[in-house]
């Protein structure tokens, strides 16, 4: 007899309480982290072996379909978070993990918690984003900055739609925002060790906080400031500082002596823990030139969403 069974779906909907669905469609699903069934979690162990001996024979065919490459059916799939409960096609998961198949193609439907936790929420807007996207696997830790992160993707669509001269779709940028971008910039971060600087951040977190150092350090030096540059900044950590006011600090250091000193011209500023730069800001030579005007009148104030 083998040990423990896979996981079962109620399990985890009754633990986690999930209430709402969201219909995802066809997707390509890592193999790895289908992790239990909807009805028949029992006849299988807990790597997803067969334990029913009374379908072995039907599992024999599927799998030898399989090693043959031959073309079967998406399986149904449940998700929860990153992992992945089946609906309909449990031998074909099988089959796919005995054998090393890395990714099935499946029909998904996601399951929510309710909307009481900023823990929920998070994964909330996890899900959005990446229905949004089909990006997978970029976890932030604070409550808006998949929005943030959003508006970054769109950015950069618009940019390249614009220079390819065709209009890219939102899937076909993402997937080319996160290889020719994002994933150059974590390994970045990986070699500078940042992740060991910033417990309990993740990749992504620092990128982004990068990135709006980045743009803002470029625009207040007036000179193009790449990734590897803006990260270099973040070497020496705060504990006792959150990366908002760190990134705060960083870009107020980069025109003011002292960087806990406000901007007296109110070109800058930090609103909901992002840093925002007015299209007014003249940089270093403006501020400390301490003899001119004082803020700008609000009509005239453009902001820009670092």
């Amino acid at each position: 007899m083998r040990g423990r069974h896979a996981a079962a779906f109620h399990t985890a909907k009754e633990e986690l309480g999930l209430t709402d669905s969201l219909y995802l469609g066809l997707r390509t699903v890592p193999v790895d982290q289908i992790v239990g069934s909807v009805n028949r979690w029992r006849d299988f162990d807990a790597r997803f072996r067969i334990k029913n001996r009374a379908t072995m024979y039907r599992y024999q065919q599927i799998k030898q379909a399989v090693e043959r490459g031959a073309t079967l059916p998406p399986v149904s799939l449940y998700k929860v978070g990153d992992k992945y409960y089946v609906v309909d096609g449990n031998h074909r998961v099988a089959a796919a993990k005995e054998v090393g198949q890395t990714y099935i193609d499946a029909e998904v439907v996601e399951f929510f918690p309710p909307p009481d936790s900023e823990l929920n929420l998070l994964w909330r807007e996890r899900s959005i984003f990446e229905h949004k996207t089909g990006l997978s696997g970029i976890e932030l830790t604070e409550l808006g900055a998949y929005d943030k992160l959003l508006m970054q993707i769109e950015q950069y669509r618009q940019e390249e739609s614009e220079a390819l001269g065709i209009e890219l779709t939102l899937h076909n940028a993402a997937a080319s925002w996160e290889q020719e971008i994002y994933k150059p910039v974590c390994q970045l971060i990986r070699e500078q060790g940042l992740l060991h600087e910033f417990p309990g951040r993740t990749e992504a977190d620092l990128f982004l906080y990068a990135s709006y150092h980045k743009v803002a350090k470029s625009r207040l030096t007036k000179r193009k400031v790449s990734y590897k540059e803006a990260l270099a900044d973040f070497k020496v950590p705060k504990p006792d500082k959150t990366l908002a006011e760190q990134l705060k600090d960083l870009i107020t250091s980069l025109f003011s002596p002292d960087p806990h000193t406000a901007c007296p011209y109110g070109l800058i500023m930090d609103e909901d823990g992002l840093v925002r730069v007015t299209r007014d800001c003249r940089g270093c030579v403006h501020c400390r030139d301490r003899g001119g005007d004082h803020a700008l009148p609000p009509e005239e104030q453009h902001f820009l969403d670092y």
